[in-house]
């Protein structure tokens, strides 16, 4: 299986958006990388195991058959290996799977799933989730985002915090022009809360935004502060090469994995938390990008497909 030109990926999606932006992320990257044809089979919510392996193992006669396959989810489990038999491919799962991870060829887990020392030849630790940003830097264009996340199985919500803490960030950087953005999480008056402040921002409600709108956004901002139960979205503006700073919100549990997520970025230097600002009057400039999609795929290939 190993040795041939990549040509072929295929993308086994569960039809969570978070699952499948991160197994579109990683097959773009390899695309950059290879030119190799990507081919998306989207499960339906209400199909069984049989099913989902069916459509999983489907043929296309115009297309060669996938040499690497790609699954986020723990639902997209035994599809996944049922198309790595089928088509003998290699199979990448993008996260910590609810199987060994001996019965897949690559598993790409975030770190702060990972309980100490746990790792083998099989297992590529990530800095959170992978996504679909490029991979070249943008112009900045004087702009800052204050991304809103809400109430989680993680966090609780506090909104007089954050209210007090968008003020204050306004205050001390007017010469970014500011937006504020919700999430579908966020309790539905804060952006009225927001807007009685009558601070100079365009406030955009998450149902206003197209799929395209907050990479555009994060890609040109010069500061992205975002809340802490939000690990997606601040990577994503890590990713952008963003200064990023972390607003607060009560974590549920002080050993959470996704509490550890976020300390594990601000003891790296990729972010400041909205304290330690307030503190010092600094943000973190990056000293090197962060691009998981990227060095994920730039593995894969040496791994898998070294000709190319």
């Amino acid at each position: 299986m190993s040795g041939s030109k990549l040509e072929m990926i295929r993308i086994l999606s569960d039809g969570r958006p978070g699952h499948e932006n991160q197994s579109v992320g990683l097959a773009e990257a390899l695309r950059r990388r290879t030119g190799a044809e990507v081919d998306l089979v989207r499960f339906k919510p209400d199909e069984g195991v049989m099913a989902k392996i069916k459509a999983a193992c489907r043929r296309d006669t115009e297309r060669r058959d996938p040499q690497l396959i790609i699954a986020a989810g723990h639902r997209t489990h035994w599809p996944l290996l049922a198309a790595r038999r089928s088509f003998r491919a290699r199979a990448v799962v993008i996260m910590k799977p609810s199987l060994p991870t001996w019965c897949f060829d690559l598993c790409l887990v975030p770190r702060h799933d990972l309980k100490g020392a746990e790792s083998g030849a099989r297992i590529v630790a990530t800095r959170g989730a992978l996504n679909r940003l490029p991979e070249t830097a943008s112009v900045k264009n004087g702009t800052g985002v204050i991304l809103i996340g809400g109430p989680s199985k993680h966090h609780n919500w506090a909104g007089a915090p954050l209210i007090a803490a968008i003020k204050e960030i306004v205050r001390r950087e007017p010469k970014l022009a500011w937006t504020v953005a919700d999430s579908r999480r966020t309790p539905e008056r804060f952006l009225s809360e927001v807007a009685a402040l009558g601070l100079p921002v365009e406030i955009v409600p998450h149902a206003k935004t197209t799929p395209g709108w907050l990479p555009s956004v994060l890609m040109a901002a010069e500061e992205t502060w975002v809340t802490e139960d939000s690990t997606s979205m601040i990577f994503e503006a890590i990713t952008a090469r963003s200064r990023v700073g972390l607003l607060p919100l009560p974590a549920k549990h002080a050993g959470d994995r996704m509490v550890r997520a976020v300390d594990d970025v601000v003891a790296a230097g990729y972010a400041v938390r909205h304290a330690e600002w307030l503190a010092s009057g600094k943000m973190m400039a990056q000293t090197e990008p962060l691009h998981e999609s990227g060095r994920c795929a730039d593995g894969i290939v040496r791994r898998f497909f070294p000709t190319i």
